[in-house]
């Protein structure tokens, strides 16, 4: 079902709970809401319960969420419309001082990093863990070589947007790849390439090898 702009804010929670597959309670949980919250939810939640949310879930669209319009998931392409409440002031992260290999397994991890260690700089965006630098070409066009991407992490077992990219910190070391449900392993992710030269195949990488998740929100182009 499809939710008009005419529709409340509640439904439109209630949609996003229902399509991430989580409960109403681990929602309000996570979101710093009292339990029952929603239930007696009649009116648009006060700002500082927006923000709440979207502290707690930041790839829902604020746009969508307050007025039902555009989609419910922020994008993430280079050249993504991102809306205008988040870039009315510029914010800062840090550059991890690794590169996430996005042709191969890179062996690297981001381990025992000190953020007192890493440059800082400016990000267009709010809600931004960190940034690295990608090499390779297995993601050009869309995310080339040299790139910064903004990265924030994610719970994969509340929710997973598949199809989409995500940088994962894996026993074999930090990768970006676009991910899609593993069909024929269970408890295994394909990574694709959005390069389609035949020398990047997919692969699969086993969740339990998957020590933290990251989605990307945003490529900068390099300079």
């Amino acid at each position: 079902m499809e939710l008009s702009c005419n529709q409340s804010v509640k439904d439109r929670i209630m949609l996003f709970i229902s399509k991430s597959g989580i409960t109403k309670s681990v929602f309000e949980r996570k979101s710093g809401l009292s339990n029952g919250y929603l239930n007696q939810l009649r009116n648009t939640p006060k700002e500082d319960k927006i923000s709440n949310i979207l502290k707690a879930y930041p790839e829902i669209n604020r746009v969508w969420l307050l007025t039902g319009e555009g989609e419910m998931l922020m994008k993430q392409s280079p050249a993504e419309d991102v809306s205008e409440d988040i870039i009315d002031k510029e914010y800062t992260t840090y550059l991890l001082p690794l590169s996430a290999m996005a042709g191969q397994l890179s062996g690297l991890s981001a381990d025992g990093v000190f953020l007192s260690e890493c440059e800082k700089i400016i990000s267009p965006i709010k809600g931004v863990d960190f940034a690295i630098t990608i090499y390779g070409d297995s993601m050009h066009p869309e995310y080339p070589s040299g790139s910064r991407i903004l990265i924030k992490k994610i719970n994969p077992d509340i929710f997973i947007e598949w199809g989409k990219v995500y940088v994962l910190d894996t026993d074999n070391g930090v990768i970006v790849k676009e991910i899609h449900k593993c069909e024929n392993k269970e408890n295994y992710i394909t990574c694709h390439s959005i390069n389609p030269d035949p020398k990047f195949a997919d692969f699969d990488v086993d969740i339990n090898e998957i020590h933290g998740m990251y989605r990307v929100l945003m490529c900068l182009s390099a300079k």
